[in-house]
């Protein structure tokens, strides 16, 4: 087990009661940033902004291939008044190693906004990077989401993801790499001050993104509002904005793949990302994503696609526990029986219509490497964050099940 705090057994035991419908009766949280949509989004949040700060010291962080986006976004921030400064050294899946320099740098520019300008790497290293340079006294692998953290003594947060899907500029949540282990194995990192206050979804930062990663970003949002909704620890109000992602992405992806500069269509992904990264935070996430993690490290697979795969799959190993998924597939017009067996063919048929992975060997996963890793992959999935949040509770020959059946395309029916 990981000596990282979320990975305690207590402290996973304390979170999967928080979070389950008995929890949820003495005190349910729901957190949101203040977010700015459409072509004038940017200026409005640079305007909301600037009011609000004395400094107007933004210091925005991306890597070398947005760097251009960023400067973009520079450029309307000192329009109001900022003086700004762009750290361009994120890499993708963000090592530990990567956070305390970009901390450092945000010290020395003394920042009272921080703006992240990419993807879930560039948003999630912001997060750590910032509460390090909030609370430099703090070991970010000791962070209690139980107890306060006390940022935003020194400065703001803002989001502005130039992809669809992570949905990291609504969550609390931010996955680092931790490259001590062999292979390398994804952590996270959750406090619920990390939600940023500022989200900004501005289509004409995804527009022209290529067929595949806006693919792949999409499918990590649709296993998102999926998941959310399957696990026990979702609620009314995040189920509203799950079920909503699913019909937008459903409705509107084929359209983005097919006219990648469509405005209106790209702005119906952003939204449903935000809306389902909305739905997991504050409502949980569970086996999608723990499988995805280790997936994606241990065989180099983009985490859209490493954790969408898995979504058929999952709802049929839910099923033997739980009924949500009736409730799922009549809210998306499926009544056949068994409801099941027909709501996995809605979402696969799905699937095939947009060209995604139905199975890992579809993912250039070979049988022979999968059970030569199964163990280390079965220790990382089991050991994930996310697990505890499975309305069924899972052990690691589950785990390797789970696996098996993603390789050779078994549903469970």
């Amino acid at each position: 087990m990981s000596n990282w705090y979320l990975y305690k057994p207590v402290v996973r035991q304390y979170l999967q009661f928080a979070y389950s419908p008995e929890g949820r009766t003495l005190i349910t949280t729901f957190i949101s940033p203040r977010i700015f949509m459409g072509l004038a989004a940017t200026p409005m949040f640079a305007s909301s902004v600037s009011s609000a700060l004395k400094k107007k010291r933004a210091f925005i962080v991306t890597d070398p291939y947005i760097k251009p986006m960023a400067f973009g976004v520079g450029r309307v921030l000192q329009s109001f008044g900022f003086n700004t400064t762009v750290w361009d050294k994120v890499v993708p899946e963000p090592p530990i190693s990567t956070l305390k320099p970009c901390a450092q740098a945000m010290e020395q520019f003394d920042a009272d906004l921080i703006v992240a300008v990419g993807g879930g790497s560039a948003i999630d290293t912001s997060k750590v990077a910032w509460a390090l340079y909030e609370r430099p006294d703090i070991d970010f692998k000791l962070i209690n989401p139980m107890a306060p953290l006390g940022l935003r003594n020194k400065a703001l947060f803002a989001a502005i993801p130039t992809t669809s899907g992570t949905g990291s500029e609504a969550t609390s949540a931010a996955v680092i790499t931790d490259e001590s282990y062999s292979p390398p194995r994804k952590f996270s990192v959750v406090h619920p001050e990390l939600v940023p206050d500022f989200a900004v979804l501005d289509p004409s930062f995804v527009v022209g993104l290529p067929p595949k990663l806006t693919l792949g970003t999409a499918l990590d949002a649709f296993a998102h509002a999926v998941d959310s909704y399957l696990t026990h620890s979702s609620f009314e109000m995040t189920d509203f904005l799950a079920i909503g992602a699913i019909k937008l992405i459903m409705r509107w992806l084929p359209r983005v793949l097919s006219h990648s500069d469509d405005i209106e269509a790209r702005l119906k992904i952003h939204e449903a990302a935000t809306m389902a990264g909305l739905a997991f935070s504050n409502g949980g996430i569970a086996l999608t994503h723990s499988l995805g993690h280790s997936l994606g490290k241990v065989f180099s697979i983009h985490h859209g696609f490493a954790v969408g795969v898995f979504i058929p799959y999952v709802i049929g190993f839910y099923a033997e526990v739980s009924d949500k998924y009736t409730e799922l597939a009549k809210e998306l017009g499926v009544n056949e029986e068994p409801l099941q067996k027909a709501l996995v063919l809605k979402f696969l048929d799905f699937f095939k219509q947009v060209k995604a992975p139905l199975t890992l060997k579809d993912l250039g996963v070979d049988e022979a490497k999968l059970r030569e890793k199964l163990d280390v992959l079965a220790e990382y999935a089991y050991e994930d964050i996310c697990t505890p949040m499975s309305p069924r509770p899972i052990s690691i020959e589950e785990v390797k099940e789970l696996f098996l059946n993603a390789l050779k395309g078994e549903y469970g029916w």
